[in-house]
């Protein structure tokens, strides 16, 4: 009944905002980066889709692979041409790859005019999959950018549990962590921003946690679902374990649901770096501020490191 009351009083709590402490501090950088380049990537498919596929002008016919060839050699005389794509369908740019001493150059030339319509890759889609790169995989290999991206969704979700554990105010007073006042002061609205921020994000939070887990770390979910249901069923809409996975996967990229979603999942994208910058605040006003003060060099004869002041039992 302590906690359920006055949970600031009791051993628990001090327990579980240790713990929230410095997990938050440990990963929130990453939870920055990997918030904002999700966000960044929402809508890459639509993005791409518009600027890495031109569509062409068309006259009467397709040029002959032959006379396309000539166009080709003459706009990159001295190259060599190694492959040569002519699209299947009709408004889509041709694609070929010439090479010259080392040089390697990717190119669309217009099927029906043989004009050079720029790299196959314009410099917008490369970034657009940079960034994506950068969520999936920070950059590293794909085993190894999921595994650690997997070991942050473990974070994540501890940062999570223990988030929830802490914004329990008491059975008298837990509403109080619903919202913010403006007119308190900066301190108190800081606190209770990122108390409010956390509680309304903390579901879609969670299941960006666990999802991030499975991205890395596929085989312990699979072995549950296998051990619950059929594995020659595997991939079978009728186990409900697939099901599951399934939807962790479409709640993780807003893939359900219009455009309205996905202009969710951006904006939501961004409360994650605003719950780590209200949480750096308060911990540098309440630890680091705190040291300082009483560093040896103030009180070289009574120096004790301080501990660490739960959050939300003051605002000082």
């Amino acid at each position: 009944m302590g906690f359920w009351r006055e949970p600031q009083k009791t051993w628990l709590r001090r327990a579980i905002f240790q713990i929230h402490l410095w997990s938050g501090i440990a990963v929130g950088l990453y939870i920055i980066l990997i918030s904002l380049s999700g966000s960044a990537v929402v809508f890459r498919r639509e993005i791409v889709a518009t600027l890495n596929v031109p569509r062409v002008a068309p006259t009467v016919q397709h040029m002959s692979e032959e006379e396309l060839r000539k166009a080709v050699m003459a706009a990159y005389p001295g190259y060599d041409i190694e492959p040569l794509t002519i699209p299947r369908r009709r408004l889509s740019p041709a694609e070929v790859t010439v090479i010259r001493g080392g040089v390697r150059k990717e190119r669309r030339f217009n099927p029906f005019t043989g004009e050079d319509m720029g790299a196959q890759r314009p410099l917008s889609v490369s970034l657009v999959e940079w960034a994506v790169d950068l969520h999936d995989n920070l950059l590293l290999s794909m085993q190894t950018g999921r595994r650690v991206n997997a070991i942050g969704g473990i974070v994540v979700t501890i940062l999570c549990l223990t988030g929830v554990t802490i914004w329990w105010r008491g059975s008298g007073t837990w509403y109080l962590g619903l919202y913010f006042n403006p007119r308190t002061g900066w301190k108190r609205i800081n606190f209770d921003l990122h108390s409010a921020l956390g509680f309304w994000s903390l579901a879609i939070l969670l299941v960006w946690g666990v999802s991030g887990i499975y991205f890395g770390f596929p085989e312990p979910f699979l072995a549950v679902i296998d051990y619950f249901g059929p594995p020659e069923l595997a991939g079978n809409a009728q186990r409900q374990g697939d099901a599951f996975v399934a939807w962790l996967v479409r709640m993780h990229f807003g893939r359900y649901g219009g455009l309205g979603v996905r202009i969710t999942y951006v904006i939501i994208g961004l409360i994650p770096p605003a719950i780590f910058i209200t949480g750096a605040i308060m911990w540098w006003n309440r630890v680091v501020r705190r040291w300082r003060a009483d560093t040896p060099r103030n009180h070289p004869a009574t120096f004790t490191p301080p501990a660490p002041t739960p959050i939300s039992d003051s605002l000082g």
